[in-house]
């Protein structure tokens, strides 16, 4: 059972700072990738920043989120491409099949009107949880495109080839054709070991209905 308030799809900032004061989690649900509704998370995540004196971490943190949120819509606009094109996105030949052409024609769409509807109709969501855990500012992003057993292990492996490796060797070994360079989750934890210090500052994870995206940064 949610301790918040219904899931806001407004830019009011004033809901936001109420509940800050509340203690109440502030969840908000992205309809459209426009730019004024990535401008309006940042707002949200000042505002927490500051409740814990960390507006220095502002812009490395949004740099994460965006990327976070980046993937999350992407990840909605290949589930959508996969059922408009009547394909099984858990079966490896569909998978194989879509993913030839998804980066072309897919991704492309993300900014496309019509396109985005049809993602709203699908039920496909990306929801962004602001909240306060033992004094750490905790930063959830939830969409219901659940990210497969094979996704995981690849983001697994990425992770895995990136610590303690230069940025060179980063690229070099992180080049993925099939899904893109990767690239993005590990500037994440890289930034989110730079400016947390909590333990399980950034994680992903998969539930049976959705995937589930951790930001963490103690005062």
């Amino acid at each position: 059972m949610r301790d918040s308030s219904s899931i806001s799809e407004e830019n009011d900032i004033s809901k936001v700072v109420s509940c800050i004061s509340q203690g109440i989690p502030y969840e908000h649900i992205l309809t459209s990738p426009k730019p004024e509704n990535r401008e309006f998370l940042k707002s949200i995540t000042l505002e927490y920043l500051r409740t814990i004196d960390r507006e220095k971490d502002y812009n490395l943190l949004c740099l994460c989120l965006e990327e976070i949120i980046s993937n999350s819509v992407k990840a909605n606009i290949k589930r959508a491409y996969f059922i408009i094109n009547n394909l099984d996105i858990n079966n490896h030949d569909d998978y194989v099949k879509g993913m030839k052409n998804f980066k072309e024609l897919g991704v492309c769409n993300m900014r496309d009107p019509s396109f985005v509807e049809k993602i709203n109709k699908l039920g496909l969501y990306v929801i962004i949880t602001f909240k306060f855990v033992d004094g750490c500012v905790n930063i959830t992003t939830r969409n219901n495109s659940v990210i497969s057993k094979e996704e995981i292990e690849r983001i697994e492996k990425k992770l895995k080839l990136s610590e303690n490796q230069s940025p060179e060797d980063i690229f070099m070994n992180s080049i993925d054709m099939t899904e893109g360079a990767g690239l993005g989750i590990i500037m994440i934890k890289k930034i989110m070991k730079q400016i947390s210090r909590a333990e399980d500052c950034f994680s992903i994870r998969a539930t049976e209905t959705e995937t589930i995206t951790e930001l963490k940064i103690l005062p």
